[in-house]
């Protein structure tokens, strides 16, 4: 992650309440919980800990994980005012391997790869593989590329397609009419 990317979401979460922090859990991340049983969970780019706690409350075992240290620090408060003990913070790279030896059932990426480089986009998903149980599911929200913005390209959506199978994907946009998408992979069994 570029220095200047890393500064801009410190900085978000020092000094105000960044635009993505919409304090909700999205339909998509609770239709999933409301269908599946709970197991392990990995929350890449946690943020301040939202959906981490959504999680852990439906009986989730559940790893947030984010780069932006101050984001960590307030999800670790939100969790300890929740009084949960199935769910951890910690401050890392999704980019890099960081200590994470355990799979997990399900992976959640909202927002959190479509601000990586494309090198960094090569290395999370091979990190994927070795995350996902068999049979789990990554569960991406992501912008679309547009001229200069970031997002996700099609050719990254493809790129994913060669190690996980793509189950469903919805397409839509953002409040500012920036095309977004959601994508749910399976690793194969």
């Amino acid at each position: 992650m570029m220095f200047r990317q890393w500064l801009f979401f410190n900085l978000a979460y020092f000094f105000g309440h960044p635009r993505w922090d919409t304090g909700i859990s999205p339909p998509e991340l609770i239709q999933f919980i409301a269908s599946h049983p709970p197991g392990r969970a990995l929350d890449l780019g946690c943020g301040t800990g939202l959906n981490v706690l959504t999680l852990a409350k439906a009986g989730w075992q559940v790893l947030g994980v984010d780069y932006a240290w101050r984001a960590v620090e307030l999800a670790k408060r939100r969790l300890k005012r929740s009084g949960v003990q199935n769910a951890e913070v910690r401050v890392g790279d999704v980019t890099a391997l960081f200590g994470i030896h355990e799979s997990y059932d399900l992976v959640l990426d909202i927002g959190c790869s479509h601000a990586l480089l494309p090198a960094g986009r090569d290395v999370l998903r091979k990190n994927l593989q070795h995350w996902l149980k068999p049979g789990g599911t990554y569960l991406l929200y992501a912008h679309l590329v547009q001229q200069g913005g970031i997002g996700i390209t099609e050719q990254d959506i493809a790129a994913l397609s060669t190690v996980l199978k793509l189950v469903q994907r919805r397409d839509g946009s953002e409040g500012d009419g920036r095309p977004s998408v959601w994508l749910w992979f399976k690793k194969p069994e």
